[in-house]
């Protein structure tokens, strides 16, 4: 016969898509979330986002059309569609200015800190994805380290199914317990076909046998007499499996099941498939909620590569999309109880991060789109980061990176540029971890423990 990983593990037992997660399974499983535990969710905007539209806007009263040659900035409100209008978008006490396609999101101001004038120092989709999810510059294309989900998992300790769930995009463990690895699937469809039993899976019945086989006469069963250890490694990964799938977790996440929870969650978060954007904010929201993760990484909207006349359909609309989905996802973990503390809410105890591989050029091309540009932003909220505040600053000529003092995020000459390691090293520090991986501390105003 022909063997091969794949063909024993599933035979041995483990679902469909389970034999994925053999590698990451701690030696014991523990479902029960702790007090001190701070949850992550990490939000990928895949292609690069115009933040002219949605983080770091630009006033169009102020950089109009006629004052180009001075700013080389051209914001392109007035191409947009309804009903995105050319304007800013400011709630009452926010301290925070919005682009034209942040409505849904805005109103969690009070819970946001906006960080500006990121310096990517590249313009490569790959380079640009890699260096925040691991914090790091890649070397080549080549991510270095772990992600950084991965650090935080390992730091914590595992105590939850799957500590550290993604969904969509690549992740990286090159120095943590195999713990800490991330479970990575493509969509929440794939997510159920992992936590389900496959039909190549044995019955009860005869499950039980094997069991009472190997317990009976361990000396005959080939996980004691390997010698290269693949057998004890198919063996514990069964066990873990089957301590997964057990617990039947798929039923948090079917969201196109016919009850009254999956309905609400479904017509909430407005699904209309299983790889969508809304259905992966669904899952975190379900993943934390339920105790079956710690961090999870999601990509709530795609396809914003648009360098061409599609940009000002597609831009607004796919953010408009993905920070729809985030603003109820948020709307959930503020409604949300924490499981421990009176008082207290889900959000108050999760760290939400969304981000981009890079932003795109603040002046429109010969082909009515946008291209590939070096300074970023991201978004920030919930414990542990500022709230109502913004960090950093492009330039009004040009939106280059500007350095800040890293005491008060303001734009300082001489101060240092904001980077994806400084926001990674900050996310840790504000969790009170060491970010000595990193070899550098994170920026002060960034972290903000009060909110934790």
């Amino acid at each position: 016969m022909r063997f091969n990983r794949r063909f024993v593990l599933k035979s041995m037992g483990l679902g469909t898509g389970a034999w994925l997660l053999s590698p990451t399974f701690a030696p014991a499983i523990r479902a029960n979330t702790r007090e001190s535990d701070r949850f992550f969710i990490f939000c990928y905007f895949g292609g690069g986002w115009d933040q002219l539209l949605s983080l770091d806007p630009r006033d169009p009263g102020k950089f109009s059309d006629s004052r180009i040659r001075e700013t080389k900035i051209q914001l392109g409100y007035d191409r947009l569609e309804a009903p995105f209008k050319p304007e800013l978008i400011v709630p009452s006490g926010s301290k925070i200015e919005y682009g034209p396609v942040m409505g849904p999101i805005a109103k969690h101001f009070d819970q946001s800190c906006v960080v500006r004038g990121i310096a990517m120092d590249t313009v490569s989709h790959t380079v640009g994805r890699r260096y925040f999810i691991t914090g790091m510059m890649p070397r080549g294309q080549n991510a270095v380290g772990n992600s950084l989900s991965t650090w935080l998992v390992a730091e914590q300790g595992s105590h939850s199914p799957v500590p550290n769930l993604v969904v969509g995009i690549e992740t990286y463990n090159r120095k943590s317990p195999a713990y800490a690895s991330g479970l990575r699937v493509s969509n929440v469809s794939d997510l159920l076909t992992t936590l389900k039993d496959g039909p190549q899976s044995p019955k009860a019945q005869v499950r039980d046998m094997i069991e009472a086989y190997r317990a009976q006469d361990s000396y005959c069963d080939p996980a004691a007499l390997n010698q290269d250890n693949l057998f004890e490694m198919i063996s514990s990964a069964q066990k873990s499996a089957r301590v997964l799938i057990s617990k039947n977790l798929s039923r948090y996440f079917d969201f196109m099941r016919n009850n009254d929870e999956m309905r609400a969650i479904k017509e909430r978060y407005g699904i209309r498939s299983m790889s969508s954007g809304a259905a992966q904010a669904a899952m975190a929201f379900q993943s934390l909620r339920q105790g079956v993760a710690q961090s999870v990484t999601i990509q709530l909207t795609g396809g914003l590569d648009t360098h061409g006349s599609e940009w000002n359909t597609r831009q607004p609309e796919r953010q408009y999309e993905g920070f729809r989905a985030l603003s109820v996802l948020v709307d959930d973990l503020k409604k949300t109880p924490h499981p421990f503390t009176e008082g207290k809410s889900m959000l108050d105890t999760t760290t939400i991060m969304a981000f981009s591989e890079f932003a795109r050029t603040p002046m429109l091309n010969n082909n009515n789109g946008r291209d590939h540009w070096l300074a970023s932003s991201a978004l920030l909220i919930g414990a542990g980061v500022p709230h109502n505040k913004v960090v950093g600053a492009t330039t009004d000529a040009g939106m280059n990176p500007s350095a800040i003092n890293p005491l008060t995020g303001e734009v300082d000459s001489s101060g240092m540029l904001v980077t994806p390691t400084r926001i990674a090293a900050s996310l840790l520090n504000s969790a009170g971890y060491s970010s000595d991986q990193f070899r550098m501390q994170g920026f002060p105003c960034l972290i903000d423990k009060n909110n934790s």
